[in-house]
């Protein structure tokens, strides 16, 4: 039996001056917290917020850097993040200790518009491709010049593209006879190779300079809320961390134009590659603090997008080692991954990639 969460809820909000708990409603959508859209009873009327669990293995400095980043964005006009809300304390967060260690709450404002997506196969609206990429602009635009606090323990993706082979092995080692374990031993030393090909790529003198920025780091359609064909409002800045900004930009690529369908899956949607870029690259026309892609930058955006790729693999590796995963689903999400492999080493693809970065930036 699933327990009633509401005992946990009340003691939250008890720390909390926005009213009493009337109702609530579990969040489907997120597979690593485990939040809760909450509607409270306060003097003026009712109120809706956003109550989030955070995933057990958090530290207490990523919370910092995470919550320092939106206040950051709230000082900074940056008006599509939701606030975090302050406890009686003037806190950000809420430490709970138990048996199993320290938990984490944190409670936001309730961003309006429509959860259209998920980071699987999203089909965006032309107009919800531009603002998206107008959007991520502005973003990093507006984390220019932030002095961090606290720190995200997740390495750059230079440094945590070489630890992917040892966890494939790891899943292999752990011999559980499922059809992930079939489908990594077939495709083992492609996705290796794969691996070594793209470090290879990325270490190249041409990038050592590429400029760094605060990255999302999770920036998909499942993350936005829209509304008429805009962004309305972007969340879940639990993976953000200091990180090469073509990283970001490219891991959005992946996010957005990926194909699912069994047809062309894997394959990127070039169109709509070109849309987005064009829009971010207009939306930073001008600006001296981040300013367009650069030609270096635009260069290692193809190699980028195959770490990005990589980058999405590696959550589902580490949840085949740490969890009792569903062998089928993650099969899936695998077989995605791989075979956009041999797709993007293909040189005639290649050089479609190129040209269509290079057509949106010129």
């Amino acid at each position: 039996m699933v327990p009633d969460p509401t005992i946990e809820l009340k003691e939250i909000l008890s720390q909390y001056d926005i009213g009493k708990l009337l109702d609530y409603e579990k969040d489907v959508r997120g597979t690593v917290n485990t939040s809760y859209t909450i509607e409270t009873a306060t003097p003026s009327g009712k109120k809706r917020y956003f109550l989030r669990r955070y995933k057990g293995w958090i530290k207490e400095e990523e919370l910092i850097f995470e919550h320092s980043v939106i206040t950051h964005l709230m000082e900074n006009g940056f008006e599509l993040a939701a606030g975090v809300m302050k406890t009686k304390n003037g806190r950000t967060y809420i430490r709970r200790e138990g048996e199993g260690g320290a938990a984490f709450y944190a409670i936001f404002e309730f961003l309006r518009g429509e959860d259209k997506y998920t980071w699987i196969d999203p089909i965006c609206e032309a107009s919800e491709i531009v603002s998206s990429a107008e959007t991520l602009a502005r973003f990093h635009q507006a984390m220019a010049g932030w002095k961090a606090q606290g720190k995200r323990q997740e390495p750059r993706i230079i440094e945590l593209l070489p630890t992917l082979p040892g966890k494939i092995t790891v899943v292999l080692d752990q011999k559980k006879g499922t059809v992930i374990d079939a489908y990594l031993a077939q495709y083992h030393q492609l996705v290796c190779k794969h691996i070594e090909d793209t470090i290879a790529a990325l270490e190249q003198p041409r990038f050592a300079q590429l400029p760094q920025v605060v990255a999302h780091c999770d920036f998909h359609p499942g993350n936005l809320k829209f509304s008429q064909g805009q962004v309305v409002g972007l969340f879940d800045f639990d993976w953000s961390k200091i990180e090469t900004r073509t990283f970001d930009i490219a891991l959005a690529l992946v996010y957005f134009f990926s194909s699912w369908k069994p047809e062309t899956a894997g394959q990127l949607r070039l169109d709509g590659v070109s849309l987005f870029l064009s829009a971010y690259q207009a939306a930073l026309q001008g600006d001296r603090k981040v300013g367009p892609l650069t030609g270096a930058e635009q260069q290692s955006l193809p190699f980028m997008i195959q770490a990005g790729n990589l980058y999405v693999m590696n959550w589902a590796l580490l949840d085949c080692t740490q969890e009792d995963v569903d062998a089928e689903e993650y099969l899936g999400y695998l077989r995605h991954h791989v075979r956009m492999i041999p797709w993007i080493e293909d040189e005639a693809t290649r050089q479609q990639i190129e040209q269509a970065i290079a057509s949106a930036c010129a």
